[in-house]
């Protein structure tokens, strides 16, 4: 009886090696074809990066790797004169603006569906602030300006979150979402052509890794070797040409395949070397209705329509950049003949080896054989205006094709005198990024949507949430899973490049100005007074120091009491404030409220106006 059991338990444990050795030669297949398919985009990436950092004698060779270009002749000169660099940094100062202000609409009216948003609004702040989004987005955009894609990975940190406490010896933390930037070497989708990452059947998430790493992290043992960062190619591969490498580690291969019918959740494959590391469905709940898609987000410099990968303008820049380092060079051996001169000589009548070695430095005495016509400089002539003529030519393409210039110093704009002309300036070259900068904003907003749902998922229990208020004062607030339920997610500011904070704080003083923030009486509220400062970045001006929100919030907590039990007015109470937000609790539950619950409320509200018009009429 034990040794058929024994054969039982060998023979599935030889089908479950045959399962995972066949996964694991598939998902390493899989992986290889797509890097195969996908070199082409990353080759161009590659050069990219090279004209950026100034390596600019070079390009894509005939067997489609980076390829050093040498000079025609020993004396050409090659010279980098990088134009590129500073376009790209003004384009990312520019795009650094852009912080939008992230809010949660209310699933409906009432007061509970009002509070989770706002809760899941602080959910999100503490999530961006965590992982320092701000920080991650800069990076992404880096890479988005310099190879034209970058992407987001929204994953959940079981090891983010508050302590709270050790079982069986181990660490325990409550969990938190966690955002971090890919690049776009690490990313394989099965379809080069498919423009929308949800449109993807499978992607895969590849990087080289340490081999500590996956021991740390997984548990499990793996051969270490040299592998090629960008290229992700083993050691036998390389080539001596820039290639950065990673010793001592492995490649790890994340396999996403999207639900389907044989596998309705999805399935996460996760390889190393020759083991497998993770089998199983994909583990976040982040799409619409709670279905489990992709942890990715993307973000594109410029969309090529039909292709999953976008394109950078350093592409666009290349030529030009080619070019400018071309006149240049050229213009500068013209100044040199010019100053050194070509010297002129007959054959046999002077020493050309010590010429040639020497030159011709002032004071020189230059002997030549007796009889022979003596040596004489060339005739060159000025400079042919065509040099500075295409250096110019080719200084404004690199102007219009990246959208930057600096209209401030430009001696272009030297007739510019009055500031509107310049901020007409200004902001045409801001429209040119629009674009650019929409596609980050729209990540911010998809960002948060996968964050609430990864929260709605793995929220056990309440969390605690710290934020801080208009006034830097620490405040806390508790979320379950149903404070997340709202992931209905939008931008409150426009954006950052179209509506500057100079012209934001312009149209609030005129909106001042003009009384529309004023009552019948032209009276100015005390919380819209607040809201103004805070805006105009003067909230230290406002002496109620976030008193009004204060009794916002108190009022907000005496709804419920007085419609269960009824409550008197208290002397500290703003009676303005109590009554909009105890008319507005009203209003948003009126047909919820019973006729005693009505009546309580009525009462204590019209005890707020009565006491507001006794101190009306006394003054």
């Amino acid at each position: 009886m034990e040794d058929k059991k024994t054969k039982q338990v060998a023979k599935k444990s030889e089908s479950e090696q045959r399962f995972i050795k066949d996964i694991v030669e598939e998902t390493k297949n899989d992986f290889i074809n797509r890097r195969n398919a996908r070199k082409t985009f990353e080759r161009q990436w590659e050069l990219n990066m090279n004209f950026l950092i100034g390596n600019q004698y070079c390009d894509i060779g005939v067997n489609g790797e980076i390829a050093e270009q040498y000079e025609d002749y020993y004396w050409q000169k090659r010279r980098v004169f990088n134009h590129i660099a500073p376009l790209i940094e003004s384009r990312l100062s520019k795009l650094a603006r852009i912080n939008p202000e992230i809010k949660v609409k209310p699933k409906s009216d009432d007061d509970d569906d009002v509070s989770k948003a706002y809760v899941a609004e602080k959910l999100i702040e503490g999530a961006f602030s965590n992982s320092d989004l701000q920080k991650v987005v800069k990076e992404a955009t880096s890479w988005s300006e310099t190879c034209g894609t970058a992407f987001y990975k929204v994953i959940w940190n079981n090891n983010g979150g508050s302590f709270l406490g050790q079982v069986e010896g181990k660490d325990v933390y409550e969990g938190d979402a966690e955002i971090i930037c890919v690049s776009p070497f690490e990313i394989f989708p099965d379809n080069l052509y498919t423009e929308k990452t949800e449109d993807l059947r499978s992607i895969i998430h590849a990087k080289a890794v340490s081999v500590d790493t996956v021991k740390e992290k997984y548990g499990v043992s793996v051969i270490g070797e040299a592998i090629d960062v960008f290229g992700l190619e083993p050691n036998g591969k390389l080539n001596a040409n820039g290639k950065k490498v990673m010793n001592n580690a492995v490649i790890v291969i994340e396999k996403y395949e999207r639900p389907s019918e044989e596998f309705p959740n999805g399935r996460l494959i996760t390889v190393a070397g020759d083991k497998l590391l993770y089998y199983g469905d994909l583990p976040y709940k982040n799409g619409k209705n709670k279905e489990r898609r992709f942890p990715f987000i993307k973000q594109v410099s410029n969309k090529i329509p039909g292709c999953f990968f976008g394109s950078s303008i350093i592409e666009r820049l290349i030529p030009v950049q080619r070019a400018f380092n071309a006149v240049k060079n050229r213009k500068h051996e013209f100044m040199n003949r010019l100053s050194s001169g070509i010297l002129t000589v007959e054959d046999g009548s002077v020493d050309v080896d010590d010429i040639a070695e020497e030159g011709l430095n002032p004071g020189k005495v230059l002997v030549y054989r007796q009889g022979s016509k003596a040596p004489e400089i060339m005739e060159e002539g000025a400079i042919p205006p065509d040099f500075n003529d295409e250096e110019n030519k080719l200084i404004q393409e690199f102007v219009t094709i990246s959208g930057v210039s600096d209209v401030s110093s430009s001696s272009s704009n030297a007739h510019l005198s009055s500031a509107s002309a310049l901020e007409l300036l200004i902001e045409q070259d801001n429209q040119r990024l629009v674009m650019v900068a929409e596609t980050i904003r729209n990540g911010y907003i998809e960002i948060a949507k996968q964050v609430l749902r990864l929260y709605s998922q793995f929220i056990v229990g309440v969390k605690a949430v710290k934020y801080n208020d208009t006034f830097n004062k620490t405040k806390v607030c508790y979320a379950d899973g149903s404070s997340a339920d709202s992931d209905d997610v939008y931008i409150e500011n426009e954006n950052e490049l179209t509506f500057t904070p100079k012209q934001r704080k312009e149209t609030i003083l005129k909106l001042y100005e003009s009384g529309l923030l004023s009552d019948g009486d032209k009276t100015i509220r005390s919380t819209i007074k607040a809201k103004v400062l805070s805006l105009l970045g003067y909230q230290d001006l406002d002496y109620l120091k976030g008193l009004n929100r204060l009794q916002e919030e108190k009022a907000q907590n005496e709804n419920v009491k007085i419609r269960n039990a009824g409550l008197s007015i208290e002397e500290i109470d703003d009676d303005s404030i109590h009554i909009d937000e105890h008319t507005r609790y009203v209003l948003s539950e009126y047909d919820e409220l019973t006729a005693k619950e009505k009546t309580r409320l009525f009462s204590h509200i019209r005890a707020h106006k009565e006491r507001l018009n006794d101190i009306a009429m006394q003054n």
